[in-house]
């Protein structure tokens, strides 16, 4: 379980500090999670076993309430950062106007990139 706690959880949570993670992302964070602690106790999903059992058995906490952990520990370094740190006025940011309405027109750059790729697959350089 040391393996886990301190390579496969820390590869699968790295920089989630900073990420909006929506359902999907969680619970493919969570599957990702359950297939490496099914392996260490010999099991397959045949078995039908809950995941909630495993973890008990193993004594672990969900991928979700770690990543709850880490999201505080960043949030609370954050606050002791100096005001002048970008990483905290990235935080404390609050755009002044407003949008235009609409669609946003293209942008040259992104009219490039897509060119540049058509020429890559048509094997152009």
């Amino acid at each position: 379980m040391k393996f886990y706690k301190v390579v496969a959880r820390r590869t699968l949570l790295y920089g989630s500090e900073t990420w909006v993670t929506t359902k999907r992302d969680m619970t493919c964070l969570e599957a990702a999670e359950m297939r490496f602690l099914r392996s260490v106790k010999g099991y397959t999903r045949l078995d039908k076993i809950r995941s909630e059992n495993i973890r008990k058995e193993l004594e672990i906490p969900g991928i979700q309430d770690v990543r709850t952990k880490y999201k505080q520990n960043w949030i609370n370094h954050l606050e002791r950062m100096d005001n002048n740190r970008l990483p905290k006025r990235a935080l404390n940011y609050n755009p002044q106007g407003r949008r235009n309405r609409g669609r946003p027109r293209k942008k040259m750059a992104m009219r490039r990139c897509r060119n540049r790729s058509n020429d890559l697959i048509r094997g152009r350089r």
